[in-house]
């Protein structure tokens, strides 16, 4: 031993030594507070922003995203050309016509506001599983229908087509708000839109040919039943190339999180560290991670001006699905035409939104005015009204017009809606609010 530790109080080398083991600890002790806080944080090779995702992702999302709600878009746009083949085939009234056709918007009044809140809840990937098995089997008994002449089955199916139709198109907001984390959602959206109006043509266009092609009328139900086929398989693709992503790239959920603040407390005493993630709601930290039970203190949170927006679709958005849905009616019924003519007179409306709905998507990226285009648009419905119903014009030129406010209905909302309410672990539930108002109005 030295002659300078000899000197030392050996009760003062004992408190130096306590002294310096606490802070030893205390160090110790927040590092693992960081380590459990920050556990789900990128590693220091992978991108400062969990944002920042591969250009190859986001194009391999998009596209998965966009063909979602194919099958369901297709087989719901190919009733409009075939009423009166239906009212013929299966002996029924418009009544029952018009129950077929809004069958999937009714069963759809209040499921997307708990479908949303499954999608936030327990994830975007298992939700859109369920909607498309359920999508595949309503179009397959509403094809059976056409086998038996049966107005049930037809009715039963586009039931059960509807417990999924709606939903996945949430399903489809929510997987592009996420791969593109609110940036160029306007174009995104925009092409969503657009491809969803080729669709459209496509179903309305060969909805006739379809029934002619046999002297079986029902190939015009069982053909689109196959597109929903191919589409559950696409799912199946996308859900397994989405598990096998970075944990940092999965998209957030409500149980994901309840179960990551259990572990924290359990890690930390109990809760008695509060996490700073603005997506963990406090009321979240108390429940367990199992439960299905929603946080109704979610639907506070949404801002009120989105409920003024969402009340708006019980009118414009009603009346503008009714009109979609039986165009080729009206211009069979006020010009005469053929039913292959206004099938393919009414498919027009759907030609221009192709080109122009992701210009004016960009166009709300860069300079705004969304809800000028909002009341842009109901004046030029209105328009469209007047013309077909009390007017000879060509109805051509008057599809025309109507194809120019398709453009601009529902994208200004589309757009506006991830703004407002940033957060993924609400996104669902306000797109299912927003879905279930626009539902009613159909209905209506």
């Amino acid at each position: 031993m030295t002659t300078e530790n000899a000197n030392l109080d050996p009760q003062g080398v004992v408190d130096n030594a306590v002294v310096t083991a606490q802070r030893s600890a205390s160090q110790d002790n927040e590092k693992g507070v960081m380590g459990v806080m920050d556990m789900t944080g990128p590693l220091p090779d992978e991108p400062e922003k969990p944002g920042e995702f591969p250009l190859s992702w986001k194009i391999t999302a998009l596209v998965c995203g966009l063909m979602l709600s194919w099958g369901s878009s297709f087989s719901e746009n190919t009733l409009g050309p075939l009423k009166k083949t239906l009212i013929q085939e299966l002996e029924i009234t418009n009544a029952q016509y018009g129950a077929i056709s809004s069958a999937t918007s009714l069963v759809n009044s209040i499921l997307p506001i708990v479908g949303g809140y499954g999608l936030d809840h327990y994830g975007v990937e298992w939700g859109s599983l369920v909607c498309s098995v359920a999508i595949f089997l309503g179009a397959v008994v509403s094809a059976a229908g056409s086998n038996q002449d049966s107005f049930g089955l037809v009715m039963g199916g586009r039931i059960i087509m509807g417990f999924g139709s709606t939903v996945i198109e949430t399903c489809t907001s929510k997987i592009l708000a996420h791969w593109f984390q609110h940036r160029g959602l306007g174009l995104v959206y925009g092409l969503d839109l657009s491809i969803g109006k080729l669709v459209v043509l496509a179903a309305k266009a060969s909805a006739v040919p379809m029934r002619d092609a046999s002297s079986f009328w029902g190939w015009a139900l069982w053909i689109p039943a196959t597109i929903c086929f191919v589409n559950l398989l696409q799912n199946i693709f996308y859900v397994r190339w989405a598990r096998s992503r970075p944990e940092w790239t999965q998209m957030p959920t409500g149980q994901r999180k309840a179960k990551e603040a259990a572990r924290c407390r359990k890690a930390l005493g109990q809760g008695q560290v509060v996490m700073n993630d603005e997506n963990v709601d406090t009321v979240t930290k108390g429940i367990s991670w199992t439960t299905a039970l929603p946080n109704w203190r979610t639907m506070v949170r949404v801002p009120r001006f989105f409920w003024l927006v969402a009340c708006t679709q019980i009118t414009q958005a009603g009346i503008v699905g009714a009109f979609n849905g039986l165009n080729a009616d009206i211009i069979t019924q006020t010009r005469g035409s053929t039913e292959q003519l206004a099938g393919y007179t009414s498919a027009l409306q759907q030609v221009i939104p192709v080109v122009c709905a992701p210009l004016v998507g960009t166009f709300f990226d860069f300079f705004g005015y969304r809800m000028a285009f909002v009341s842009a648009t109901s004046i030029i419905w209105i328009l469209v009204y007047c013309l077909i119903g009390f007017t000879k014009v060509n109805a051509l030129g008057v599809m025309i017009i109507a194809s120019v406010a398709s453009t601009m209905n529902a994208l200004p909302f589309l757009a506006s809606i991830p703004l407002m309410v940033p957060s993924q672990l609400e996104l669902g539930l306000v797109f299912g609010i927003w879905k279930a108002f626009n539902n009613s109005g159909s209905v209506i």
